[in-house]
Parts: C-alpha cells; structure tokens; sequence
C-alpha cells in the first residue's frame, strides 16, 4: 500500500475546527504543550477566574471540545502533499481526487463507502488539528449501514496532528481504536502514516493495536525514517513492538534502531536502560535522518515560501501552506 502523501487512492475530506469558548482562537497559538488558552465555556470541573479575569486555561477533556465543520463536496478540495509537523503542505485536488470526494455525500449509498480509503484533512488550529477526533466524529455522524462497509482508513501521526498535549493524543486515539472495533464490524485496514521524527507519539500510536483483534484486520505503517517503505502489521505483539522500538543516535546525530541492533539479545536490566533513553554512547549500524529536502524535490519547490514552479493542468488554484 502507498504512503499516504503519494497515494493516488486516497479519498481526503476536508474540515475545519471551530473553537467558539476561547478567548483568541488564533493559528498563531500552535505553539505547543505549554501553550495556554483561557476559555470560557460552562465548565463545571474547573476553577473560575476573578471576574476581571472571568474563565479558565483551556483542558481538554474538561472544556468544551471544538465544534467539527466537514467541507461539502462542493466546496474546493485541499489535499495532502506532504506532512512537516505544525505546517502541512497542501495542494489543490487532482479531478480524480476531487471526484472521489463528490462520492460521499449524506444521499450516498451506503456501499459508497467500501473500498475506499478515508484521509480527514484540515490546516493549522489552536490547540491541534484534533485529527483523531474529527475522524471519529464523522464515523459517529454515519448511518449504521454506512458504518457496516467503511473499512479503510489513513491517519497521520505527528506532532500537532491531533493535540499539542501527547497524552491527550494518546487518549483520542484510543477512543477512536475503540469506537471502530465496537461499531464498525467491516473495518480491515488501518494506514498510520508516521512522521514523528522523535517518535515521540509512537507509543500513543500502540493503542490501535486494539484493532488487530478484529479478525482479518491489518494496520499497514509508514514511516518518515523508512524511506518509502511501508509495513503491514496483523499481530498485536509485532505491531506494539515495532512502536516501541527504542530510537537512539550515535555521535553524529544518525538515527539508530536499537532492535535492529540486537537489542533484544540483551539483558533485561541493559534493554530497559536503553529504552529509558540511556544509549547515548550506543554502537552499531547506523541511518541517516531523512531531511526535509529528502521528501521536497528541487523540481516541485522553489523556495522557503513553498511556492510551486508550476502545476499539472488537472489541478485547480493555485497551492497553498496549511
């Protein structure tokens, strides 16, 4: 299966996130986990302010959550030319892309659904694109029979791509692994698309192993680091130790598999001190870090303001940095 930023099957849907009790919802604030919004939703488990300083810091899970907007197929497709963290690069939609958008509308039958492999897409947000929950909400918004033949979809896994707080991304996706296997009885393939350059979000990742319960199920991987390759996982055991394989550098700041390396032929206390992060002097086989230029082409890319050199002729406007 391709990875999701070339993938010439993928059915992308637009959305926007509406934040209407924060104080100044503003792009600029994708800061990070110490970003702090006050807001002012009727929180009842959180401690009001002194009225001249009426509300409270933003918690998810506590406050009042964004309001979801999915684009109608109407309106101009943005998809996925490549994932960078709080900046993802879009572009305008193919006429294949965005015929496959025009599918899914709510008169669609439900056997519109099948076969098809769902990317839910949006530009920069406070607090994080809330992917994970905005694809949640619109599997929620399906009928049941709709839901019964929806059985493929992709997720980007990053930073921001879901929250700036990664235990809150943890939990998000372990609602949405649940959600699919308790209502979702045709789902077989789930595509995580990993571009989490210090894997950071790997471990949050390791709740969708809850899906290869499902019998016939498969989570088919790609990561930034792999150079293209992609994996396909159908146990649970292979798959959570793939995403807690222990990444480490070497004096030169290249990338290290410790599995790779034997880590497992190791004593329990010596694997456990590297996994801990305590490998800072560990030898062996070493990758080099893909970079930005090594997914940017010279050819697409001119500049620091990505514009692009030119566009095929299926595509319409002109591109754009969300």
């Amino acid at each position: 299966m391709p990875h999701v930023s070339t993938s010439d099957d993928i059915t992308t849907i637009n959305y926007t996130l509406e934040w209407p009790y924060l104080e100044n919802p503003s792009n600029t604030t994708f800061a990070g986990p110490t970003q702090i919004d006050r807001c002012r939703c009727p929180s009842s488990t959180l401690p009001q302010q002194k009225d001249k300083e009426s509300g409270h810091i933003y918690t998810r899970y506590e406050c009042v959550g964004p309001e979801v907007r999915f684009h109608p197929p109407e309106e101009k497709l943005w998809v996925l030319q490549a994932p960078h963290g709080p900046i993802n690069m879009l572009r305008p939609a193919t006429r294949a892309e965005t015929e496959r958008r025009e599918a899914i509308h709510n008169e669609a039958e439900p056997t519109v659904y099948a076969g098809k492999n769902f990317l839910f897409l949006t530009g920069p947000c406070p607090r994080g694109r809330y992917q994970a929950y905005a694809t949640l909400q619109f599997l929620k918004s399906l009928s049941s029979e709709a839901r019964k033949n929806f059985d493929c979809l992709s997720l980007l896994i990053q930073p921001y791509e879901e929250d700036c707080s990664n235990d809150f991304s943890q939990k998000s996706y372990a609602e949405l692994a649940d959600y699919i296997v308790h209502h979702m009885s045709g789902f077989r393939t789930l595509c995580l698309n990993i571009w989490d350059d210090e894997m950071r979000l790997r471990r949050a990742a390791s709740e969708y192993s809850l899906l290869l319960h499902k019998e016939d199920a498969k989570i088919v991987v790609g990561c930034s680091w792999w150079r293209g390759e992609v994996k396909e996982y159908n146990s649970v055991k292979t798959f959570l130790e793939a995403m807690t394989t222990t990444v480490a550098r070497d004096t030169k700041g290249r990338r290290l598999d410790l599995r790779e390396q034997g880590l497992e032929k190791m004593s329990d206390g010596q694997g456990e001190d590297l996994r801990k992060g305590l490998c800072s002097n560990y030898q062996g086989k070493s990758e080099v870090i893909p970079t930005q230029e090594d997914y940017l082409s010279d050819d697409e890319w001119t500049d620091a303001t990505l514009s692009p050199v030119s566009h095929t002729g299926d595509e319409e406007g002109s591109w754009q940095v969300l």
